[in-house]
């Protein structure tokens, strides 16, 4: 029988894995508490006297519909390719820089703040100090609360009807006053629109990022832009007035608010109402019950099971130095504790968290990630708050099938989808006079397809070609996760054929060897013979692996589709004639075409090393000449950089077996950001977002996603070097062959703990348990579909285990199975 203390013990080393708390409110945007549900989302301050909650909308952004794709660019086409080409081959490397800024468009557009909310609480009871206030954010229900004087508040980003709510309860009947405001242009005045508090904003057509100087950086035109709304409800007694909305006294409050734009954005279904209606409209599907606080237990109810049945397939249990000290204390104190003594259980809750944020800024829907998740109060917001392409976007997504997300995952594909049907067939065939679908260095909402920078912008980053090959790979992820084959002949495959399109026109061969012009290591640097930086060459090794992949890929497909293509079988020649990535006189892995000087030795971007995380094109047992090439490649950066950078590296060194190397990787990404610096440097600010800095959320996810990779790896098998490919399959119900390695880099500080739900490829769910670093069981459940698992142990040890479909096996430690 449980005791009291035992209960409590419990919730505390809950507390300890799945919360984040504070004692005080929050005094700025980074120490606010996230909630979102994939479309709208809030940061909740916490203060005491009331909140204020900063909105956001995933569908607000700047642009308007319309615009030329190529809009800006002075040259183009074939002709314009094969004179930048000709200029790289003379080595006249400033006239193909000055030609690639000429086929460059204007910036990407801004995700834009929306708005705040500010509610005030009048005439609040009489209680005790100020030492009573707590603020809390339940990562297990998705529900920010404070609570102080006998008041408490809970937001939460509803996940059944789409809204964010607000509830309030006291101890004696209070008012709540509340107003909304924005950095926006306001469209009209608040007003009272059927009892509703209505505020709508004009969205800009055009917002300039914030590296650039322009006369007018933010320009609206009310005849071709947007429009956004705030419409806010109260379910009690309340009126509006003069763009206020003032409840009655009660002792139970419920606001929802509902966010909307207008016109919709490509890619979502036509609708002619204005964001008013829209908002309006959302509202008016609410279950009401017969009084206040049995509409908000409903409500509430309904949403944490939705939250509950995505969060809980997954968890990471890690002990703290004192489970009931961790689970007590505010967690930015956690933080710095942490750089005197080890805390695994902060390691666990990070892992949580990246779940959270993932839960909560990416639904089906919706629209992918960008650069700060769904959450953004800035104009314009860090890079406009936009997608980056080279790595920070499909960073974001790499937990989402690993950790049991696969839902989650739906936007970026369905955003690829939409990039490799609209805009990047536009943009591969009037820039490049090529086939296929193109994509580059960044992209918006309206799926912007074309080069950057304004004609000015650094080739080295704004003129690299291959972001729609990385971003078609997600595609072929999300079926070797979870097998759908319909999902793969009627979505993947015709955006992976079309990539392949595109490759084929890209890559240049004369029979004998191949190579691609211009190429760049995406934002990287090389020194010339007279000591000037370059960053177009012919041939980087990321070309080399996305390209190989993306044939490995299209040849898998082809085949476990039953299509007889020839176009795969010459991209599988062609990319075979590429150069191998080769090793470095100093040891490293080359990352251009042949030994250059680094102008930056200590470059946040590894994509050199893309074959080894996360592709599987290096490893130490089929490659362990390039897998000790990468890990000096990691050496020689150095230990320090921005808080995603250190989060790739930490899954490199997963896969290179190095818990050791893992946990220091991890140790710099969780330490204390320091918010004053503008240094490539990692860490956590004080709501735990990852600092860049500034926040970027691919730090977060790319953490969890590392930490997936220290304790389950999963690769499709036969592996082949440079490949990592599945068996073809004839038939649907043919069983996945899986290679499993479990626990491949346990960091000796994590000697006890267990992690379930890991999900592999071919569909099955992983459980794992170690005590003293040494594997005690673990637990494969098979899907809908048959596996063919094996299975590497720590100890060396290596067995071979048959699912069947909704099948489990349990392996215990030292236990092997038959020899495949």
């Amino acid at each position: 029988m449980s005791t009291r203390r035992d209960d409590a013990a419990t919730r505390l080393r809950s507390e300890a894995l799945h919360s984040l708390r504070a004692s005080a409110p929050a005094s700025r945007w980074l120490e606010a508490y996230p909630v979102g549900n994939g479309l709208r989302g809030a940061m909740c301050a916490g203060l005491a006297g009331g909140e204020k909650l900063w909105l956001n909308d995933i569908t607000a952004w700047s642009g308007h519909a319309g615009a030329d794709p190529l809009e800006g660019v002075t040259v183009r086409g074939a002709d314009a390719l094969e004179a930048v080409r000709g200029a790289i081959e003379a080595d006249d490397l400033d006239a193909a820089d000055a030609l690639l800024q000429r086929m460059q468009t204007p910036w990407v557009q801004a995700y834009l703040p929306l708005g705040w909310i500010d509610i005030e609480v009048l005439r609040p009871p009489v209680g005790a100090g100020p030492g009573t206030f707590q603020r809390r954010l339940d990562l297990a229900t998705g529900v920010a609360t404070h609570s102080y004087d006998g008041v408490t508040h809970r937001t939460w980003a509803d996940l059944v009807t789409g809204l964010i709510m607000h509830e309030i309860t006291a101890e004696e009947p209070i008012s709540v006053r509340l107003q909304v405001g924005s950095l926006l242009r306001a469209k009209s005045a608040p007003a009272n629109v059927g009892g509703d508090l209505v505020t709508q904003w004009l969205l800009p057509v055009d917002v300039a990022p914030g590296h650039e100087q322009p006369a007018e950086p933010v320009r609206y035109d009310e005849r071709t832009g947007r429009h956004g709304a705030v419409v806010v409800r109260s379910f009690g007694a309340a009126e509006v007035a003069d763009g206020v909305l003032t409840s009655a006294a009660a002792t139970t409050h419920l606001f929802a608010v509902a966010t909307a734009t207008a016109p919709s954005l490509p890619g979502d279904p036509a609708d002619d109402r204005d964001a008013r209606q829209r908002a309006q409209e959302l509202l008016s599907g609410i279950p009401v019950a017969t009084d206040v606080t049995s509409t908000a237990t409903a409500l509430l109810g309904a949403h944490v099971a939705a939250h509950g049945a995505l969060y809980e397939r997954c968890a990471l249990e890690l002990p703290a130095p004192d489970d009931a000290d961790a689970g007590s204390l505010d967690t930015v104190d956690r933080v710095y504790r942490a750089q005197e003594r080890d805390d695994a259980a902060l390691a666990a809750l990070a892992f949580h968290y990246g779940r959270y944020l993932l839960i909560a800024s990416s639904q089906p829907g919706g629209l992918p990630i960008t650069l700060q998740g769904l959450w953004n109060a800035e104009l314009p917001g860090p890079w406009s708050s936009a997608y980056t392409l080279n790595i920070n976007t499909q960073m974001a997504y790499w937990p989402a099938e690993t950790t049991g997300l696969a839902e989650c995952h739906e936007p970026l594909l369905r955003f690829t989808r939409r990039l490799s049907e609209t805009t990047g067939p536009v943009v591969a065939r009037e820039l490049y006079g090529a086939d296929g679908w193109v994509a580059h260095h960044n992209s918006d909402a309206w799926a912007h397809a074309a080069p950057v920078g304004a004609g000015h912008g650094d080739p080295a980053w704004a003129n690299w070609s291959l972001g729609g090959v990385w971003l078609a790979l997600h595609l072929w992820e999300h079926y070797a996760f979870g097998g759908d084959r319909a999902f793969l002949r009627d979505e993947a495959w015709p955006a992976l054929a079309s990539a392949g399109a595109f490759a084929l026109s890209w890559i240049q061969d004369d029979g004998e060897r191949a190579w691609t012009s211009p190429s760049t290591s995406p934002e990287n640097h090389y020194l010339d013979a007279d000591g000037r930086e370059h960053g177009v060459a012919v041939t980087a090794t990321m070309d080399v692996a996305l390209l190989r992949e993306l044939a490995a890929v299209c040849r898998a497909g082809a085949a476990t589709l039953g299509l007889d293509e020839p176009w795969v079988a010459e991209l599988t020649a062609r990319t075979g004639r590429l150069p191998d990535p080769r090793v470095s006189a100093r040891g490293d892995l080359l990352e251009w075409d042949c030994e250059r000087t680094e102008a930056e030795p200590e470059h946040r971007h590894l994509s050199h090393l893309l074959g080894l995380f996360p592709l599987a094109q290096i490893t130490p047992e089929a490659t362990p000449e390039l897998a000790r090439a990468a890990s000096e490649s990691i050496r020689l950066r150095g230990p320090e950089s921005t808080g995603w950078a250190l989060a790739w590296r930490a899954g490199m060194q997963a896969r290179l077996g190095d818990g050791e190397a893992v946990h220091a990787q991890l140790r710099l990404a969780l330490r204390p950001a320091d918010e004053g610096s503008d240094e490539h440097r990692g860490g956590l600010y004080p709501n735990l977002f990852s600092a860049h800095p500034p926040y970027q959320i691919d730090g977060n996810l790319g953490v969890t996603a590392a930490i997936a990779e220290a304790l389950v790896q999963s690769f499709d098998e036969p592996a082949e070097h440079g490949e990592s490919l599945p068996r073809p399959a004839a038939e649907s119900n043919d069983p996945a062959r899986v290679r499993l390695r479990l626990l491949p880099a346990l960091p000796q500080q994590w000697p006890d703990g267990a992690v379930r739900g890991i999900r592999s490829r071919g569909d099955v769910s992983v459980d794992v348990e170690w005590a003293g670093g040494r594997l005690v069981r673990a637990r494969l459940r098979a899907g809908a579909r048959a596996a063919t698992m094996m299975v590497h142990g720590p100890d060396g040890s290596i067995g071979t285990y048959e699912l069947a479909p909704g099948t489990t096996r349990v392996i215990e430690a030292g236990e092997r199975g038959t020899s495949w």
